[in-house]
């Protein structure tokens, strides 16, 4: 099985001169689940940046669908879609603004499975953005990225504030959409919850660097819990 993503030997140092991310490699197959996860600070969204491009690297080697970020590729990012807190949507657009403008920039967007995901969320596409809840505007952007048909999602950190269902029914789209279409997903969270279910790899950073890079059932090993795994570990 071919790597979508490889990272050799990355290093990630601020203007200041600290490291945020030291020698971290790793590998992400085809149609696979990389959850990648820390404690606060441990470098997980700086490495989620190094991989869209938003931030370059001080070092080392990141390739992603045979591209390097630094490199801007843009004709490669129609082939993935991004999620991530940080992302802002003016608030006077109403949710269907905002799918249109989003399904611009993707030739594979999939409007019959905009419509399936927007009921399965629940989402009120005549809503203002700026009335929804942080959750529902999360639950936004998943639609939109769902229904791009991306070969790659790069998720970091939302599924701290979507509820209860939100995160199952988000969970269990990703999962439909693997066995679909061969879907690729890295996701970085502090809530390790239920993955155990969904991600078939964990990458575990501590203070910027690689803890771990192994297959879910190694980091259980023997646990039912993947967060009583990982907390033993960072312990």
């Amino acid at each position: 099985m071919a790597a979508l993503v490889t990272a050799t030997g990355v290093d990630y140092k601020l203007p200041s001169g600290r490291a945020v991310l030291q020698d971290i490699g790793f590998e992400v197959d085809a149609g696979s689940f990389l959850a990648v996860l820390g404690e606060n600070g441990a470098g997980k969204t700086s490495l989620l940046d190094l991989l869209m491009g938003f931030r370059r690297r001080s070092g080392g080697k990141l390739a992603i669908l045979g591209q390097d970020p630094d490199h801007d590729p843009w004709r490669a990012r129609q082939r993935f879609a991004y999620l991530s807190e940080k992302v802002d949507i003016p608030g006077d657009w109403d949710a269907r603004e905002f799918l249109a403008f989003h399904r611009y920039f993707y030739s594979s967007y999939d409007q019959a499975l905009e419509r399936r995901f927007a009921e399965l969320f629940r989402l009120d596409e005549n809503e203002r953005v700026g009335n929804l809840s942080a959750g529902e505007i999360r639950r936004l952007q998943i639609v939109g990225a769902l229904a791009c048909r991306p070969e790659l999602l790069i998720a970091d950190e939302i599924t701290a504030v979507l509820d209860i269902l939100g995160r199952r029914k988000f969970l269990s789209a990703i999962k439909e959409q693997q066995v679909q279409t061969g879907l690729t997903v890295i996701l970085a969270t502090n809530i390790p919850e239920g993955l155990e279910k969904y991600a078939e790899n964990v990458l575990l950073l501590h203070h910027g660097r690689k803890l771990a890079m192994a297959k879910t059932a190694d980091i259980l090993d023997g646990d039912s819990d993947l967060a009583e795994a990982v907390a033993k570990r960072l312990e």
